[in-house]
């Protein structure tokens, strides 16, 4: 059996032959790369989830229900609206979520008039590529939804959930 020649106080990246000024480097670039905004993909997954919930009460609305389109419509983009509130308050922006009732409510607020504003863009887009443009509906949809999701990113971070104030 050999010795070692580092004691077992030494670091174990020393004892493979690794600098500490190499680990501390590899270190650093570990804790950026866990401080990548993982934000936007949530975001995106809330928004599919309420895709899902959309369709779902739109369905079960008309078929069910027997209720008329639109008012299936209006009723499937306001749950919808909601659980995607609930799933970003409690997901995407839980490292700034609160407690405190009044700063619940405020943010459903904003949350509905942001994601109002978002679906403002998104028909006008879309009405600008289709109608005017030419261009093909399913392309001319995705970039409408697209620009519209990001319209809706961005004001809910800086605005819904903003850490500028508390709220």
């Amino acid at each position: 059996m050999v010795a070692s020649r580092l004691s077992p106080t030494k670091e174990p990246m020393a004892a493979m032959g690794f600098s500490r000024a190499w680990f501390l480097a590899i270190q650093a670039g570990v804790k950026r790369l866990t401080l990548l905004d993982v934000r936007p993909v949530r975001f995106v997954l809330v928004g599919v989830t309420g895709v899902g919930v959309n369709t779902l009460v739109v369905w079960i609305s008309t078929a069910g229900l027997h209720l008329q389109t639109t008012v299936a419509g209006v009723l499937a983009a306001a749950l919808s609206t909601l659980t995607n509130f609930t799933l970003n308050n409690f997901f995407t922006w839980s490292d700034r979520r609160s407690s405190d009732l009044r700063v619940v409510a405020g943010r459903l607020v904003r949350y509905y008039v942001t994601t109002g504003g978002g679906n403002l863009i998104y028909l006008a887009v879309l009405t600008v590529l289709v109608e005017i443009l030419g261009i093909r509906l399913f392309l001319a949809n995705f970039v409408a939804i697209g620009t519209g999701g990001v319209f809706n990113y961005w004001m809910h971070n800086v605005w819904t959930w903003g850490k500028s104030r508390r709220r």
